[in-house]
């Protein structure tokens, strides 16, 4: 009797998650564990009218865009992403799939999956860009949670039961995890989520809980290593709540960079799932790796409003992480810009002048934020451009 109840005391935590919602394997039956699943979802629908059971049954959502703005052709990858979603160990979804005017097969496929899985819709709209497609399946989400993908992009299976899991145990409002670059056409030549699974199940994932003001600063590679996992939309759980006054710009290129800070603006915690999840298809074409245009500057435009924002709300270090960002990024794109369109050298210049203007003449809280090798190397592209090219062209 005494060691009967030291083990349940024990096992009190993997109990109570198996009765809310199923998310741990508490026997080793492979036929109850594939039909658990079912099983505690119609038990949850049975108490939807509380707390508790509206948690555990909550609509989770999944974009999938059809087309990029560049008319990237996505036909060949569509149904690996999709087939991802439908694979996923959550079953508890609800599929929105976005046709943002593909003039390829993808409209037929996504109308396919839709007359044979009744958890997807689809949404057939005129071509308005990937930050339109979004904001079309944002405005028709019913659910509590909503994540993104997109196209030529697919999820680990347990890409939504692990975020889910650890958003719920953090008590937070957004759960992130890191991704694995691929350019393999086949899942299985891609990355190996059966061993990122395994990681997980083994406790050997680093999760992290945050606050508001950190999950802004994670967002800035002179603060955070990881700081990509957090500028992006994909890799993402969102309560559907932090979308309710924010929406994707359309028409600019860097549309996660003008948006996700905002909604981390609205969350009080996130976590973050040191696990790569999600799978970013690299291929050629896409609309970050196309050869560059004028549209670069978009991302001059959201850094800029990104000091703005943090100057509004007085955030110093933020502000101050943005002003770096934007120098760095400017001189990047100063080179590749200058010939093909050489009004924009003036103003990508101007960024690098701000950012030493604000180190030693700005508030006392915003001085002294760039070190001595950072100023150098700022004061050299300005007066030598073509000299820094030289010392530092390995970097571009």
């Amino acid at each position: 009797m005494a060691e009967a109840l030291n083990y349940s005391f024990n096992n009190f935590t993997n109990l109570f998650y198996y009765c809310l919602d199923g998310r741990i394997d508490i026997d080793n039956n492979r036929s109850e564990r594939q039909a658990k699943n079912n099983v505690i979802m119609r038990k949850n629908s049975l108490f939807c009218f509380n707390a508790v059971g509206t948690e555990a049954s909550a609509i989770l959502l999944s974009f999938v865009e059809t087309t990029k703005f560049n008319n990237l052709n996505v036909e060949k990858y569509l149904k690996r992403a999709v087939d991802s979603v439908l694979h996923q160990t959550y079953t508890n979804l609800d599929i929105i799939l976005v046709d943002d005017g593909s003039k390829d097969g993808c409209p037929a496929i996504c109308d396919a999956y839709a007359a044979r899985e009744a958890r997807v819709r689809v949404i057939h709209k005129e071509n308005g860009g990937l930050s339109d497609a979004r904001n079309a399946g944002i405005a028709v989400a019913g659910g509590d949670y909503i994540a993104f993908l997109d196209s030529d992009d697919y999820y680990a299976p347990c890409f939504i039961e692990i975020l889910y899991r650890e958003l719920l145990r953090a008590d937070a409002d957004v759960a992130v995890c890191s991704y694995e670059t691929t350019k393999e056409l086949e899942p299985e030549k891609g990355p190996d989520f059966a061993a990122v699974r395994a990681a997980y199940e083994q406790g050997k994932a680093d999760i992290t809980v945050y606050d508001r003001k950190q999950m802004l600063l994670n967002q800035y590679d002179a603060l955070c290593p990881d700081a990509t996992y957090f500028i992006v939309a994909w890799n993402k759980l969102y309560k559907r709540s932090l979308f309710q006054e924010v929406r994707f710009p359309k028409g600019k290129i860097h549309e996660d960079e003008a948006t996700i800070y905002r909604i981390f603006d609205r969350i009080h915690k996130g976590v973050y799932i040191r696990l790569p999840l999600y799978a970013y298809f690299e291929a050629p074409g896409s609309i970050t790796r196309e050869n560059f245009s004028k549209k670069r500057m978009d991302f001059m435009d959201a850094l800029t409003d990104r000091i703005t924002f943090f100057d509004r709300i007085g955030e110093t270090d933020g502000k101050k992480a943005a002003l770096r960002a934007r120098a760095d990024g400017a001189i990047r794109y100063f080179y590749p810009l200058r010939k093909k369109f050489p009004e924009t050298g003036k103003m990508l210049r101007g960024y690098v002048k701000e950012a030493l203007y604000v180190n030693r003449h700005g508030t006392a809280e915003e001085q002294g934020f760039l070190s001595g090798s950072n100023q150098m190397g700022y004061r050299l592209f300005l007066l030598f451009p073509d000299l820094y090219y030289l010392l530092r062209k390995k970097n571009f």
